[in-house]
């Protein structure tokens, strides 16, 4: 039985087999869904006569019920949509049983026109077509949101496109007053000279108003924020004379200080009210919020252009402070200029992208629409006037996706032929995922959703499957039937339970989560994969969009890449120790890391200058008392907490451990090993202490290797920590001139006999030493392998 929550299109599918008898006679339960149903049900006769209405019909068309039920439907459809009306009528009477739906007007009993969708479904007894039953849904809400959004988008492309300040202004002005609906509104700009911020444009404002407000000191106009003063609310963010004016003088019952700015600098602001209106909707508000943001940048745009007519060094630095990415490349997409604020926003050095190409650096050979831009540059410059304006996805040196509108402008030489193209861009992240979070709530009802490439669930808050699309299906070869219902986990590698479970507890679901875990198929299978989890609020329902990438491929690729580039043998999840009294081994497996692509920290007592940095990227953290963003305390509740926030796919080198124990303490600093053990293996992060065995009591030493792994050279990846010990050991031994016994070993290194057996005997299987026998006598040389090894 479907909802009255679904789409007609969804709803009319088992009601087109029912008469109005069968529905009373067969199913009053169905007909009650029927009657509680938000949308307006109309059944009429093949002459158009109306035999049933539910009650959201009256309550919609403002008709009573008795009233709709003498009527005929063509007296609530305007007359434009008659022949519309008239082709569907010759479908069904051809014997079209098809489920038809399509978007038209509707006449409501005072007059007003409304927009609707409907879905028209026939009604057939014995075989013979009786009448049609109409479902109808007033969509005046989402049409106002696709108006909205649409003015948003006219006026972006407007503010990248035109050259005039006064035409931008008037544009901004005009669009917000459409946006939020509403009859009055002015713009004032700082008048750099003198400080005052000056009216500038005006719609709707009395003489009076006007006069007041004509020129404002800047101290006592400016409010940092946006303001939105609705009904009698007060605000101390502007001065009770003002109030007074806007009140009662001018009779404004809702009004609005939007500031903009750019860098920081205050340009002006967005002032909008209304003398009819208490308030405006909320997506309206924050529509007009995020315009002020491109207001700005705008208005430093079009001074950087009147000023880029005076001279080439003015042109420079106006690009370089212009709050917009402005950029220059050729044909091929090799990058020839780029302004600070674009070399900010990408986050690269000037030195690491100009030459390069921008698919070398800020443009996907693929959207994450699938969309392929590996042409893109060389089609800007074929075809001028198609791409003048641009929309695409671009990528950030982290890696991050943007989408930024792009106004291309093309570059000649003097015989006129185009030699490159000035792009000037905006970023339009924000507003783009506003709309993608607006159309989400018909996701689930189309059929983008089912034939996604990705697997995608859907689930509630409680981590069970609520659907599951057609990808999903293939991927984990379960039935849907089978899978909606179960739980999240029920689909995960047992093992990895509890640490995805200890994502979920120590993440917001607030925000996106991406970790990488293995799954597990209905057939057995194991594969790894990407999860990306983002929280979707739809009414007073919470869900939680799932998508699941299968990274096989790329774990192999990557597993390829670590025995390439890796010296040691280092696995995520996992916790190391070095005790040499040189920190240059775990530096080593530290940049090894880094090299491969992982997120460097480091926290250590020394100063950042005592590493060897000149080729890697890192976070550096010094240990002290002190608070500043590159400190850390050194109390373990502090670095604990500081540790277990870092994201998976990190590597943090502790140094200092030496200090930690002198400052908290041996066991408590035993105690925060032992659970940075378990902060690794469920955050998916590799971790590495070093300390300086000669200053640490070997006991304590022997009790932190119990917790944590030796770092090895990949070929050591069977020794364990008294191989390595016996290992070096016989090679101190040996450039003395002396084979070591048994019994000296177990000596000095406090070994038991059985204990050296075992480990010398898998040495000698594995060509490490060389053990030579007299009589019961047993002396150790190392190969050449086993000096290699140290």
């Amino acid at each position: 039985m479907k909802s009255v929550k679904d789409s007609p299109e969804k709803m009319s599918e088992p009601i087109k087999e029912y008469s109005l008898y069968s529905l009373n006679e067969k199913n009053e339960h169905y007909l009650d869904i029927i009657e509680a149903a938000q949308d307006m049900i109309f059944i009429h006769d093949l002459e158009g006569k109306i035999t049933y209405v539910n009650k959201a019909s009256a309550v919609e068309s403002g008709y009573s019920e008795e009233e709709l039920l003498t009527m005929n439907v063509a007296q609530n459809v305007p007359p434009e949509y008659y022949p519309l009306m008239q082709e569907l009528q010759i479908k069904r009477m051809q014997g079209n049983k098809e489920v038809l739906n399509y978007e038209m007007e509707f006449f409501k009993k005072n007059g007003e026109r409304i927009p609707i969708r409907v879905s028209s479904s026939p009604i057939y007894k014995n075989d013979k077509l009786t009448g049609v039953i109409q479902i109808v849904r007033n969509i005046s809400d989402l049409k106002k949101i696709e108006r909205i959004l649409n003015l948003q988008t006219e006026l972006s492309s407007k503010l990248c496109q035109t050259n005039s300040l006064d035409s931008a202004l008037d544009d901004v002005l005009n669009t917000a007053l459409e946006i939020g609906d509403i009859d009055c509104g002015g713009i004032y700009i700082l008048d750099e000279k003198t400080n005052d911020f000056k009216l500038e444009f005006s719609r709707n404002i009395s003489e009076e108003t006007l006069n007041f407000f004509q020129i404002v000191n800047g101290k006592s106009k400016f409010v940092k924020g946006p303001l939105f003063i609705k009904g009698n609310d007060f605000t101390k963010s502007i001065s009770d004379e003002m109030i007074e004016i806007l009140r009662k003088k001018e009779k404004l019952k809702f009004f609005s200080i939007i500031p903009f700015s750019h860098r920081g600098k205050p340009l002006g602001s967005l002032n909008i009210g209304s003398h009819e209106k208490d308030d405006i909707p909320e997506l309206s508000k924050k529509i007009l919020v995020a315009l002020s943001q491109e207001i700005g940048g705008t208005i430093a745009r079009l001074k950087s252009e009147e000023l880029m007519k005076e001279s080439e060094n003015k042109y420079r630095q106006i690009v370089e402070s212009a709050n917009s990415i402005i950029f220059k490349f050729d044909k091929d997409g090799k990058i020839l200029s780029m302004n600070e604020y674009g070399l900010s926003f990408f986050g690269y050095k000037k030195e690491e992208i100009i030459g390069k190409t921008v698919y070398e650096t800020i443009t996907p050979e693929y959207e994450s629409t699938g969309r392929d831009l590996r042409s893109l540059a060389y089609k800007i410059h074929q075809e001028e006037e198609k791409y003048k304006i641009n929309v695409n996805e671009n990528i950030k040196k982290n890696g991050e996706r943007v989408w930024i509108h792009w106004a291309n402008k093309p570059i000649r030489d003097k015989e006129g032929n185009l030699t490159s193209v000035l792009a000037i861009g905006n970023d339009i992240t924000a507003q783009t995922k506003l709309q993608e979070e607006i159309k989400y709530s018909e996701l689930k009802f189309k059929t983008l959703f089912e034939k996604a490439y990705e697997s995608i669930l859907i689930l509630d808050q409680d981590l069970f499957i609520q659907d599951a699309n057609l990808a999903s299906l293939e991927l984990f070869h379960y039935p849907k039937e089978k899978i909606m219902g179960m739980s999240f986990y029920e689909l995960i590698v047992p093992l990895e339970s509890k640490r995805v479970n200890h994502i979920f507890k120590n993440r917001s679901y607030n925000q996106s989560i991406v970790f990488d875990t293995n799954f597990i198929k209905k057939t057995g299978g194991i594969f790894p994969a990407e999860i990306n989890l983002t929280p979707l609020d739809i009414g007073t329902e919470r869900s939680i969009i799932c998508s699941i990438r299968d990274i096989t491929e790329q774990k192999k690729k990557e597993d390829e890449y670590k025995k390439q580039i890796l010296k040691y043998e280092l696995n995520e999840g996992t916790l190391y120790l070095s005790k040499e009294p040189s920190n240059l081994l775990p530096f080593e497996a530290f940049r090894d890391l880094i090299h491969i692509g992982y997120k460097g920290i480091l926290i250590s007592r020394n100063e950042k200058d005592y590493f060897y940095i000149e080729d890697i990227d890192f976070e550096y953290f010094w240990l002290s008392t002190r608070n500043s963003p590159s400190t850390v305390s050194p109390i373990v509740d502090n670095l604990r907490k500081f540790i277990s926030e870092l994201n998976s796919k990190s590597v943090v080198l502790l140094d200092s451990i030496d200090y930690l124990i002198a400052k908290n303490g041996f066991n408590e600093i035993y105690n925060f090993i032992t659970e940075l053990r378990e902060i690794a293996y469920f955050g998916n992060t590799i971790i590495i202490l070093s300390l300086d065995k000669d200053t640490v009591d070997p006991k304590q030493i022997k009790l932190i290797e119990k917790e944590t792994k030796p770092i090895l050279p990949k070929s050591l990846d069977a020794l364990n920590n008294r191989m390595i010990d016996i290992v070096r050991y016989i090679l101190n031994q040996n450039k003395l001139g002396v084979n070591p016994s048994f019994s000296s070993i177990g000596k000095e290194l406090e070994m038991t006999r059985p204990t050296i057996r075992k480990n010398v005997r898998f040495l000698e299987e594995n060509k490490y030493v060389i053990v030579h026998r007299k009589g019961r006598n047993k002396k150790l040389e190392l190969t050449d392998k086993g000096k290699k090894l140290l």
